[in-house]
């Protein structure tokens, strides 16, 4: 008994003894942890936080988390030496806010007093709007404020503005008109003249009951300054046109059911033509009408059932890869384009390997 009180005693001291031997955790002082940038601009400003490691154990930040996803951080990645220095950057970007800001930033590390807060604040002055910033963009020798007119999705029918801003920087009044435009496209410039120093508004108007085309679509149109045509006033003009569907369609709908939507032609020559057909059923209450088929590369040929496929009865697509010039992996998508509510839009692929 008294041999196994003396084995306790011992292995006791021992490991308190093993417990005091243990180095304490470090702990990150910061030189300060706050700043205040004063009154900033709009493009943003950075500043770094400094600490050293006062302890015995190296520091490793873990992790670095901000209140705004208007501000970046930038740290140490490798460990802090005991009695060595680290920092934490903190990068205020572009941000549309102005005004007084306030950002959080939270430090969690191995340290004994993580997590450290961190604190940035300031007052955000708006930029001076110059005409290079109001109108980014070159456009002959007009400048505009963008070159693409997105319609988004437009329905068969409808009809849609978009406005965009032409600015002119030269000293003299620039005329500004546009010719051979689409039937589906109506421009009008206010004003057409537009006098040195001043602005013009660009209007775009969409109308999609005349679009021949369906799902994407793409046009672009060039300004004549002056008179002049030229490859630089070019402005792009997207849409995604969509079907029209009116009650007794949504209904009764036809319905498009593919046996495949996906073709594996294995591995084949480099030159040879791969051929298949996408067979399917119309299995709707409708006629089934194909409005667009596309393919992903010039190098696949597609043809379609042109005539309406009656309920119950089947139709295909025809496609056709040329593997000319082509070598590896090879992955193709078709995009059908139909009248069914249910499912307009059908991506079939055809893949394999050319060698």
């Amino acid at each position: 008994m008294k041999k196994t009180a003396i084995l306790f005693l011992a292995i006791m001291f021992m490991s308190s003894s093993f417990i005091i031997a243990q180095p304490k955790k470090s702990t990150m002082l910061f030189k300060n942890d706050k700043h205040d940038f004063g009154t900033i601009k709009q493009e943003g400003s950075s500043y770094r936080f400094e600490f050293t490691n006062k302890g015995k154990t190296p520091i490793i930040i873990s992790d670095v988390k901000v209140s705004c996803g208007c501000t970046t951080t930038e740290w140490n990645k490798q460990p802090v030496k005991p009695n060595g220095k680290g920092y934490v950057t903190a990068i205020y970007n572009l941000d549309k806010t102005t005004g007084h800001i306030e950002k959080i930033i939270t430090v969690t590390s191995n340290a004994e007093n993580s997590p450290v807060t961190l604190t940035i604040t300031g007052i955000v002055a708006e930029v001076e709007k110059t005409p290079e910033k109001t109108y980014p963009t070159k456009i002959g020798i007009l400048r505009i404020n963008t070159t693409h007119a997105n319609f988004a999705a437009i329905t068969k029918g409808q009809k849609k503005t978009e406005e965009l801003k032409l600015y002119n920087p030269t000293q003299s009044t620039v005329k500004v008109d546009v010719a051979n435009l689409p039937s589906y496209l109506t421009i009008k410039i206010t004003p057409k003249d537009i006098p040195a120093g001043t602005e013009a508004i660009l209007s775009i108007t969409y109308d999609a009951a005349k679009v021949t085309e369906w799902d994407f679509v793409r046009n672009s149109i060039y300004l004549n300054i002056n008179g002049v045509k030229e490859a630089k006033t070019r402005i792009n003009v997207s849409a995604i046109v969509k079907e029209k569907f009116t009650d007794e369609q949504i209904k009764n709908p036809p319905v498009i059911k593919f046996e495949e939507t996906e073709f594996n032609f294995g591995t084949i020559k480099a030159g040879e033509k791969v051929k298949h057909s996408f067979i399917f059923k119309n299995t709707g209450k409708a006629d089934l009408f194909i409005r667009k088929t596309k393919a992903t590369c010039g190098c696949t040929a597609v043809t379609q059932s042109k005539e309406a496929i009656a309920p119950g009865k089947s139709g295909e697509i025809r496609v056709v890869f040329d593997s000319n010039g082509k070598s590896g992996s090879q992955n193709k998508i078709i995009t059908v384009i139909t009248n069914s509510p249910e499912k307009s839009k059908i991506l079939l692929k055809i893949k394999g390997s050319v060698k």
